[in-house]
């Protein structure tokens, strides 16, 4: 008796000899399972086996159902997945050459298996790949021109889901010139349209559509939304050329009205120049962004103006200037007696009757008084006057002050 099985007896009767049914039923249970586990540990030439590292088994055989290529798709649907992808492997890569080869296949096989490929890719939300799949398809040139015309309708819906709607659109054109009754390419065109608010070209496929089926629900719908978005657009678009035409005939008037007034604005005179336009006007300044030049319903020119005081580097902007405003209006209303001084004035210096106004005549270098009971007007259409970035400025001094000598010493008089 082989050692294993004198082994087994002895582990389970303690030597006896005398034994019942089941003893001998259950004896005859282990010594088979002993005898499988030992054929299983040798091979033909009666040494040890030794398993392949790639082989199943039953703690890695789900594993290796999902590599492979014929059961990975079962597993993905079975776990609710939808954008497996597989690994490479020797027998994919085998079982793809094999299926894409064209010694193998001939082109309609090709365009075939191309397409299920694609299709097969577009169901797990691969759809760069399948648009890819459904391109080889394409390029077999096959002479089944209904497999040509699914190819194009599913390279569509595959662009249709990556938002390339002009792509989609273009595939379903090709689509339907194959097929000119193509109803899924013409639907899918229609919807791509709609995503893009070509309203023209959602109406032209929804006609295109009804011409094979005057009564489909899907395009009688669509149609219909088409042609009150287009509606909607037509109106819109109108009320917004007449906005434009407004507005241009508006900045037309007051550039007008500027060249008219004989304001020099930057280096050239604007009177009875044809030069002139708004970027001439637009603010340089940071205080005045966003403040322009403008024209009230009395036909009287805004404007934006900057009052600075060098000596403390400060500036104060007036938003809207009526030309017709004095100076001297705005200097009471910000220095007058019974005004509190503004935060940087500590000397309490600045007031409406010991202040003196200047601008400057660039060209010369030198300071120009302006006597303040004259208009904004008045002032700009002094000639040495020159409006820059849009925005009229002056300079404002106590005069006869320590100051107000060291500035007007670095001018010509």
């Amino acid at each position: 008796m082989d050692d294993w099985k004198e082994k087994i007896i002895n582990e389970k009767l303690g030597g006896k000899r005398n034994w019942t049914d089941e003893e001998r039923t259950e004896l005859a249970h282990h010594l088979d399972i002993e005898f499988d586990k030992r054929l299983a540990s040798i091979d033909s030439s009666g040494k040890p086996a030794t398993r392949p590292e790639d082989a199943w088994t039953e703690d890695n055989w789900k594993e290796k159902m999902s590599e492979h290529p014929l059961f990975a798709p079962y597993l993905a649907e079975q776990e609710g997945k939808t954008d497996i992808e597989l690994k490479p492997s020797a027998l994919s890569e085998g079982l793809a050459q094999l299926k894409f080869d064209p010694e193998h296949n001939t082109p309609v096989e090709l365009a075939q298996n191309y397409k299920e490929d694609g299709v097969y890719n577009f169901k797990y939300k691969n759809y760069r790949i399948a648009i890819k799949a459904f391109t080889e398809g394409l390029k077999q040139k096959c002479k089944d021109q209904e497999l040509n015309a699914q190819l194009y309708n599913n390279r569509a819906a595959a662009h249709a889901h990556l938002e390339n709607y002009r792509s989609a659109i273009k595939d379903c054109d090709d689509a339907v010139k194959i097929k000119p009754d193509y109803l899924k390419a013409i639907v899918r065109a229609a919807q791509c349209a709609t995503k893009i608010a070509s309203w023209d070209e959602v109406i032209s496929w929804c006609d295109k559509g009804l011409q094979h089926n005057s009564t489909d629900e899907t395009f009688l719908k669509m149609r219909t939304t088409a042609m009150k978005e287009k509606k909607i657009n037509e109106r819109n678009l109108r009320k917004r050329l007449q906005g434009e035409k407004q507005k241009t005939a508006k900045e037309q008037n007051l550039l007008t009205r500027i060249l008219s007034s004989g304001v020099c604005l930057g280096d050239k005179e604007t009177k009875g120049s044809q030069s002139l336009d708004l970027s001439d006007l637009e603010p340089c300044h940071p205080a005045a962004q966003g403040s322009r030049v403008l024209l009230n319903d009395d036909d009287e020119l805004i404007w934006p103006v900057l009052f600075l005081y060098p000596e403390f580097h400060e500036t104060d902007f007036i938003r809207e200037f009526n030309e017709n405003s004095c100076l001297c209006d705005h200097m009471e209303a910000m220095f007058g007696s019974d005004i509190p001084p503004a935060p940087w004035d500590t000397n309490h210096s600045y007031k409406s009757s010991d202040l003196c106004i200047f601008f400057e005549d660039v060209k010369k270098n030198k300071l120009c008084k302006v006597d303040p009971k004259m208009s904004l007007k008045q002032v700009l259409q002094d000639s040495r006057y020159v409006v820059k970035g849009g925005t009229p400025g002056f300079i404002i001094l106590v005069k006869d002050s320590k100051f107000f000598k060291e500035f007007i010493e670095k001018y010509e008089w």
